[in-house]
C-alpha cells in the first residue's frame, strides 16, 4: 500500500509538470519550450549502468506536443511583437 501511495506522488508531480508545460507553451514561453525538451529527453542511469528514459512513452509523447505547441506559440508572439512595433 506505501509502494502504491509513492507511486501515485510520482505521477501526480509528473502530471503538474506536463499541466505546467502546457501553460507555459500556450502564452509562448520559453519555459514551454524547456520542459517540453526536458519531459522528451531526460533519461536516469539504473544501478546496472543501463541509460532508460525517466518519463513513460505517453509522458514523452506530451512532451513532444508541449515542444511543438511551444515552438508555433512562440514564434506566432514573436512575429506579432514585430509587426506590432512596425506599425
Amino acid at each position: 500500500m506505501i509502494r502504491n501511495n509513492a507511486s501515485q506522488k510520482i505521477d501526480n508531480s509528473t502530471r503538474n509538470y506536463i499541466y505546467t508545460g502546457y501553460l507555459t507553451a500556450i502564452f509562448g514561453g520559453v519555459l514551454g519550450l524547456v520542459i517540453g525538451w526536458d519531459i522528451l529527453k531526460r533519461k536516469k542511469t539504473l544501478y546496472t549502468g543501463e541509460k532508460v528514459f525517466s518519463y513513460s512513452l505517453m509522458d514523452r509523447q506530451h512532451g513532444a506536443r508541449i515542444l511543438i505547441l511551444a515552438g508555433i506559440c512562440f514564434i506566432l508572439l514573436l512575429t506579432l511583437t514585430i509587426i506590432a512595433l512596425d506599425a
